[in-house]
């Protein structure tokens, strides 16, 4: 089965985005449910933070799966799996039941990212690998306002349980989509088996890798900042704007944005600047970013003003983002499917714990979210910050640093 190169982007980027419709959707119908429930602002938001704990969990094993299975039959099975508990989602009648089925939820779509990443990373490269990917996430940004927004209108006019119908009729649609188009890139002479002894040794080669590790840790940093906001998003607009959940696009759109230039940007900054020259300026962007929330929420704490910084922000990560995720995975591209598991993981775990502690903690202040997402962004510059400098002083390595090119 052949898929023309622009098909198998839009395939690829859709199955990226199985994580944004289970919580982006879902976030705008939080403080419904909650109400229909009868339950707490924190129980209701552990909807959130659980489909997040499970994506991230699930992830470390979608990767060693994907490589014992291939990569269609994993995919189609998270798909199915998928629609059918956020079908059983439209019928509880307790918080329990919707925590167990968000559980689940969290199961099936932590194998998007993982997979995505692991077919990119099974037929491209180097420099390649990462404009396809800046292109995918691009793609996948235009849905960041449009998906919430859905949530919110079709939870303010139908009732919260008409999210989950939603996301399951998406789910069953995407299983015939790709059981029809969607390529086996993972020839059968190159799967792995399924043993723990291997599986043990690779995940620990991978975990033991530090360009990894700090690589992974940088853009994490940088994704679970942005993913407070938007989780946050509900009560900024509801208690600090004063304005109906469906204007939730006022913390969205900014992002979206953002995010839009930046990937755009990136093809054209890379070939002027180079990789440790698009890092820089993809963290004078943050650090600009920061500094503008700080000033803006401080002068304008209930305003929409504060959102405005998110423009750059956004910008920043985009820049960012190809580079070191790639160059994260290069560094064990003979282990491409489970280094893709841990990498995802760390990116969800870093969205758990946004959703269950950083945003319940801070979300109420636009100052202290600010505040919050800064720190965590310097730790995650400081980590790439040593990753160079390990560069730098390694005497395999080039004067360009961060390395962008094709990988033989």
């Amino acid at each position: 089965m052949s898929v023309p190169a622009p098909a198998l982007i839009l395939l690829l980027a859709l199955m990226g985005l199985l994580n944004s419709f289970c919580s982006d959707m879902v976030i705008p119908a939080v403080p419904a449910l909650g109400v229909e429930l009868g339950i707490s602002a924190w129980q209701a938001q552990q909807t959130i933070s659980l489909f997040f704990v499970a994506s991230a969990v699930m992830s470390l094993w979608y990767g060693a799966i994907a490589d014992a299975c291939g990569r269609r039959a994993t995919i189609l099975a998270a798909l199915l799996l998928l629609g059918m508990s956020a079908a059983a989602s439209t019928a509880v009648d307790s918080i329990g039941q919707l925590w167990v089925l968000r559980i689940l939820q969290g199961v099936a779509a932590g194998a998007g990212l993982v997979i995505s990443r692991a077919i990119l990373s099974d037929l491209y490269c180097g420099l390649t690998m990462q404009h396809l990917l800046s292109r995918i996430t691009m793609i996948q940004t235009l849905s960041l306002v449009a998906t919430p927004v859905l949530g919110a209108w079709l939870s303010a006019h139908y009732g919260w349980r008409t999210v989950f119908g939603t996301l399951g009729g998406i789910s069953f649609v995407l299983a015939a989509v790709y059981w029809r188009w969607l390529p086996e890139t993972l020839p059968t002479g190159r799967r792995l088996e399924l043993r723990p002894a291997l599986l043990t040794r690779a995940y620990l080669g991978v975990l033991g890798n530090p360009r990894f590790l700090r690589l992974t840790l940088g853009h994490v940093a940088n994704w679970t900042s942005m993913a407070v906001y938007a989780v946050s998003a509900p009560v900024i607009v509801t208690r600090l704007m004063g304005r109906p959940v469906t204007d939730i696009y006022l913390v969205y759109g900014p992002i979206t944005f953002g995010l839009v230039a930046g990937f755009a940007a990136f093809p054209r900054a890379h070939a002027r600047l180079r990789a440790n020259g698009t890092l820089a300026l993809a963290y004078a962007l943050l650090a600009v970013a920061i500094g503008l929330g700080l000033a803006a929420s401080w002068h304008f704490p209930t305003g929409i003003v504060p959102m405005l910084p998110l423009l750059v922000y956004s910008q920043g990560l985009a820049l960012a983002l190809p580079l070191l995720l790639s160059n994260a995975v290069a560094a064990e591209r003979q282990r491409a499917g489970v280094a893709a598991s841990c990498q995802t993981f760390f990116q969800f775990a870093g969205m758990a714990l946004g959703a269950g502690l950083i945003a319940p903690l801070l979300g109420d202040s636009l100052f202290a979210l600010a505040a919050g997402t800064g720190l965590l962004t310097l730790l995650g510059g400081i980590a790439v910050a040593l990753e160079q400098r390990a560069e730098r002083n390694s005497p395999a390595a080039g004067p360009a640093g961060i390395q962008s090119t094709e990988i033989s």
